[in-house]
């Protein structure tokens, strides 16, 4: 027999017997994501499905009762999110506001998820995205990488946004202590005048008036805040201009307005760096004290 002929052979098949022994099969990103979530709706005894063959599983929580959605229009809706783990949540409900077209709401399986399973205005889906269907592994901004995230998403009826706030702004007064507001007229504005002021001029939108003042986010968050500002009223915002009227020269006034009197539906970017953002269809906490008026 020749052994140098059949050597060779033994090599490679002892090389081939000990690669498969040593050989360890992981779980893929998307078996690790499946394994995470199926633990996280057990231990919280969540009642969910797997839509499609997406890997998301969704809940709706509540049938919405109002009209058919239409995908194609701006989407007034309300979001809170978290990963997981906990390492992450933004559950901030006065900020995380939507209300863009929603072929630009993201992820986009997320989004998919939304429109394939809730019909009408005034719904409310859970949704459990997968961590390599969310953000991946590099995550986004305070998103960790490999993050599976749970959203909740309440999709408003734009015909009672004007309810809505109304509620959200009575819910904030009373959370606050804050006591002795009205609303003026049918507006959705509530306010309370500290002092009336002593000024015989009137202010009307022509005025050139100097003032200070504070503006809030009903989170609490100061947006803006200046001193001997002065300007035109009429350029200012319409809550401005149909509440600052009420007081003269010399007096002040606390008022919170309804987006519809603020920013608007689709509220109002920063445009420079550290400024707060406006939210879309946010309810704004003004106070105000008018210290000169030009007529």
């Amino acid at each position: 027999m020749n052994l140098n002929k059949k050597y060779p052979y033994f090599i490679v098949l002892l090389f081939i017997i000990l690669t498969a022994a040593c050989t360890k099969e992981y779980a893929t990103i998307a078996e690790e994501d499946e394994q995470n979530i199926q633990a996280y709706i057990s231990t919280n005894g969540l009642v969910m499905q797997k839509y499609d063959t997406t890997g998301v599983y969704y809940s709706v929580t509540q049938v919405g009762t109002g009209p058919d959605l239409d995908y194609t229009k701006q989407i007034p809706l309300v979001y809170s999110v978290k990963s997981l783990d906990g390492s992450y949540t933004s559950q901030d409900t006065f900020v995380n506001h939507y209300a863009s077209y929603f072929g630009y709401f993201t992820p986009e399986v997320l989004k998919k998820t939304i429109m394939a399973n809730l019909i009408k205005e005034g719904g409310t889906i859970r949704v459990i995205v997968p961590s390599h269907l969310a953000y991946g592994r590099n995550g986004s901004g305070p998103i960790p990488g490999n993050a599976s995230l749970e959203y909740t998403v309440k999709v408003l009826e734009r015909s009672k946004l004007k309810q809505y706030e109304k509620s959200v702004i009575k819910t904030y007064l009373s959370a606050n202590g804050l006591t002795g507001f009205t609303e003026y007229d049918t507006t959705g504005i509530y306010y309370k005048i500290s002092e009336a002021g002593t000024g015989t001029t009137p202010i009307g939108l022509d005025s050139s008036i100097t003032f200070n003042y504070t503006g809030r986010l009903l989170n609490g968050t100061v947006f803006e805040t200046n001193e001997a500002i002065t300007t035109i009223l009429g350029s200012y915002i319409p809550s401005w201009q149909t509440m600052i009227p009420l007081i003269k020269e010399g007096g002040s006034i606390r008022f919170i307005a309804p987006s519809s009197y603020s920013y608007g539906i689709t509220g109002s970017a920063a445009t420079t760096v550290g400024q707060v953002s406006i939210p879309p269809f946010a309810p704004l906490d003004f106070d105000v004290q008018v210290t000169t008026v030009a007529p």
